[in-house]
């Protein structure tokens, strides 16, 4: 059966380029495709930019809606809204995914039924260097933001969240830990620290990885914060860890939601591949890196 794999940028990111190696190669459309054949990858872009004066005034609970909205929306206008989800979430991505799954739990089938299909079908999650608890923002000026003052962060409303241990953080650690066993999850952590931040990575593992986590693992990337969703070929050792997980979800995600969606009165065929599709995306942020 086909399934959907669901890519997430971070802060100051983009849907492409964050994904994007420095030989050109965007793996989610070069690479991935041929090992997953079956899968349909997409991306979503979100205004992310923290820096110069067009800045996005975008907040986490904004952005975590509109996915629900945009991805329930393009699922249903293409007759996909029973196929399983995968999500791949980079950094502050994984922070926005957290907050729509807990949104899309929190809907049922009599009152904003497309939204809690998008939890119904969700059966994994990559979280790739995301900040659980946090991170060191004046750290993170340091190696990121040019010469702005660690006030004038926290007065941004995508960045305030990200405090080391910030209410936002711990509420929402809260919130998504009650649904998190639903999902098969891998905490992702950079192994390599940035060129010139500290001596420790961008986000550490002990925010990378949530201790007790259910239906979890954990997989050190030997990358950067930044270089950790990256992949220059098939050959990248990193990349075929990351493929293995995906293939590993793959085999078991059709009959887990399958079984999802008969708690809930619908019966899925398995065993179906379905009918291949060209997506126009047009003028939506969830656009098809590849034609499944």
């Amino acid at each position: 059966p086909p399934y959907s794999i669901v890519a997430i940028h971070g802060l100051d990111g983009h849907r492409e380029a964050s994904f994007t190696a420095d030989n050109g190669v965007f793996w989610l459309r070069d690479l991935l495709p041929e090992a997953l054949s079956s899968a349909r990858i997409l991306t979503y872009g979100y205004d992310a930019r923290t820096q110069g004066e067009n800045r996005s005034q975008q907040t986490l609970y904004g952005i975590s809606g509109d996915l629900v909205v945009k991805l329930s929306a393009f699922r249903i206008s293409t007759g996909t809204g029973h196929r399983p989800l995968i999500f791949i979430a980079h950094s502050f991505g994984g922070i926005i995914l957290k907050n729509a799954l807990v949104h899309a739990s929190s809907a049922h089938m009599g009152h904003l039924g497309d939204h809690k299909a998008v939890e119904i079908s969700t059966y994994g999650v990559i979280f790739m260097g995301t900040p659980h608890q946090g991170m060191d923002l004046l750290e993170w000026t340091r190696s990121h933001v040019d010469g702005r003052s660690l006030g004038s962060l926290q007065d941004n409303p995508l960045l305030k969240p990200l405090l080391l241990h910030s209410e936002a953080l711990q509420q929402q650690l809260i919130q998504y830990n009650s649904i998190s066993a639903r999902f098969k999850t891998v905490f992702c952590y950079e192994l390599y620290a940035a060129l010139g931040f500290m001596e420790d990575a961008v986000i550490p593992f002990s925010s990378a990885v949530v201790p007790g986590a259910v239906n979890a693992a954990s997989l050190g990337i030997h990358k950067t914060h930044i270089e950790m969703v990256k992949f220059p070929s098939k050959e990248d050792d990193d990349y075929n860890n990351i493929v293995f997980q995906l293939q590993q979800m793959m085999d078991i995600a059709p009959s887990h939601i399958a079984l999802n969606w008969m708690k809930h009165g619908i019966s899925l065929p398995l065993g179906t591949s379905g009918q291949r599709q060209v997506m126009d995306p047009g003028n939506f942020e969830l656009a098809p890196a590849n034609k499944n």
